[in-house]
């Protein structure tokens, strides 16, 4: 029974790693996973062990009710923090802050609600300085790389082991991970360079070829991560574990491999200086930005040119009885990779490609949480409009309603919208639809009665956020996320009442006679639908019986807690 797994709390659940832990592991635990996407966006199953809480984790408020919901749901034993953020601009950003270090902590903070077992961090072998030629890391390394990625994760590598005397905390630091897919964006640009089948461009190896990291293939990272849970009850309070192969693969390897599995030969490289790399660097990054685009080919790589960030993993392979694959290993491997390449050329393309282009914060995150904030006030600026002494005409039926019950659904209608922009998905604008107009029909609604509350909604919603400052350049996203969501439901709306008024009256009956005598069971399944209930519960939905003035019918809607 669900009941009986031992559950994770895991955020960062939309990203690559979150997205292949989540799927590897869904079959023997229960999963809260937390993520600024939807579950159906990434592709990761529907599953009766899953629970996608969709929320930000600098939403403080918003963060104390997701786990307020997972300890009701009987808490979590593990937390998995794989949440972060990381470009490669290496320029200071807000995000490292705010996701990175302020996140960080209201994870910790929320962590303590749960009583867990034990805090599992992803950090970074890239928060450490490059060690001296001949030396390597080790898990005794200091976080003390000095770029604003590697600071943040030092400042959170330092709060975890402050809060180890609150919890059993483990930091994982991470090589760099990929896939069969590659899905690792710095080893995708040089299997895209080296495999362009261009004379010049498939040949070139910057420097000497010695530039040089580890890399960890995703299924020996969830190994680990699982090895860490299976063997929690005996691990030390606080440690830190190196998730990597022994030593480093340099660029000289990678291209010899790579291109005898590709061209079914090597090649002889052409080496191109450091200064010349510099300069094409320089090029591709600055005709990227006249062209309104970030590259990830970027200047400062260069500086990078034949160092070798070789790692010693040795004390984390004796602590944990587990390491790396052979088979898994990159420059086995990469025969795995090039094969998906030539195989499935667009679905390699898309998957690697998506995640070079992805936007770290989202806006649609960015207009739910005004949405939501803005949620009760707005409600009620909607129902004073309907009010109005010259809409009477417009809106005569809905201002026949109590006001509470006239609160309620236009609640209802703006959390449809809400819903929609957090998810990026308006599949469940069809049900809906389809409930509330049979319902509305019933009871002497017309088509155009129910379309314009919709398309009130929308404009009211699409003018308060266009006020917000962090909108401002926005206007497209607004509109689309918001006015075309509610043309799509008035539309709904307006097919369902053709169909209806082409049915017999004597059909009709019936449905009339069992809408009489249910307490509205369907509505109810679509609130919780829209309702993020891990999140921010309707506040305007009616906890007694209520009724339509003039229409003899009671409808009851029963509190969800009750």
């Amino acid at each position: 029974m669900n009941e009986r797994r031992p559950s994770i709390v895991v955020t960062g659940a939309s990203g690559f790693i979150g997205r292949h832990f989540v799927i590897a592991v869904s079959e023997k635990f229960r999963l809260f996973c937390i993520a600024r996407r939807g579950q159906k966006e990434i592709g990761i199953p529907y599953h009766d062990n899953i629970h996608w809480l969709q929320v930000d984790i600098t939403n403080r408020k918003n963060l104390l009710n997701v786990f307020n919901y997972i300890k009701d749901q009987g808490g979590a034993d593990y937390v998995l923090h794989l949440a972060g953020y990381y470009d490669f601009t290496l320029e200071e950003n807000p995000a490292y802050e705010k996701i990175n270090i302020t996140g960080t902590r209201y994870i910790l903070d929320m962590s303590k609600l749960l009583g867990i077992k034990r805090f599992i961090f992803s950090s970074s072998l890239a928060a450490c300085k490059f060690p001296p030629p001949g030396k390597a890391l080790t898990e005794e390394s200091p976080a003390d790389a000095d770029f604003p990625y590697a600071r943040s994760k030092k400042s959170a590598e330092k709060m975890i082991r402050e809060y180890s005397e609150v919890f059993p905390c483990s930091i994982v630091r991470l090589a760099a991970v990929y896939s069969d897919w590659c899905e690792y964006p710095m080893l995708y640009m040089l299997l895209k360079y080296w495999l362009s089948g261009n004379k010049l461009i498939s040949k070139i190896v910057t420097g000497y070829g010695e530039s040089a990291v580890p890399y960890i293939h995703i299924k020996d990272l969830i190994n680990l991560f699982l090895r860490i849970i299976e063997i929690s009850d005996i691990l030390p309070r606080l440690a830190i574990y190196n998730a990597t192969p022994q030593g480093s693969v340099s660029h000289n390897e990678l291209f010899e491999a790579v291109t005898r599995y590709y061209y079914g030969h090597g090649f002889k490289p052409i080496r191109i200086p450091k200064f010349l790399a510099f300069l094409g660097l320089a090029i591709i990054s600055f005709l990227g930005r006249l062209n309104s685009q970030k590259t990830l080919e970027q200047p400062w790589m260069a500086n990078y040119i034949d160092k070798k960030l070789s790692v010693n993993a040795s004390a984390t392979y004796n602590s944990l009885g587990w390491k790396p694959t052979p088979r898994y290993h990159i420059l086995r491997r990469l025969l795995f990779l090039t094969e998906k390449m030539t195989s499935r050329p667009n679905d390699w393309a898309f998957r690697n490609e998506a995640l070079l282009h992805r936007v770290v914060y989202r806006k649609s995150i960015t207009i739910y949480d005004i949405l939501t904030e803005l949620r009760e006030s707005l409600v009620e600026k909607i129902v004073e409009e309907v009010m109005k002494p010259e809409n009477e005409q417009r809106f005569p039926n809905y201002r026949k309603m109590y006001r509470e019950m006239l609160k309620w659904y236009i609640t209802l209608n703006y959390q449809l919208v809400a819903a929609t922009v957090r998810s990026r998905d308006r599949a469940m604008i069809p049900s809906y639809a389809q409930e509330i107009a049979y319902r509305r029909y019933i009871y002497g609604f017309e088509a155009e009665e129910v379309k314009d509350l919709m398309l009130l909604i929308g404009k009211t919603m699409r003018e308060s956020l266009l006020l917000k400052p962090e909108l401002k350049g926005s206007k497209q996203k607004v509109d689309d996320y918001i006015i075309l969501t509610a043309q799509l439901a008035a539309d709904e709306f307006e097919d369902i009442y053709e169909i209806l008024q082409n049915q017999s009256p004597y059909r009709l009956t019936p449905i009339k006679k069992t809408e009489h005598l249910t307490s509205s069971e369907n509505l109810k399944k679509i609130v919780r639908q829209l309702e993020d209930i891990h999140i921010d519960p309707l506040s305007n939905r009616p906890s007694v019986d209520v009724i339509f003035k003039d229409y003899g019918v009671m409808i009851t809607l029963i509190n969800q807690h009750e």
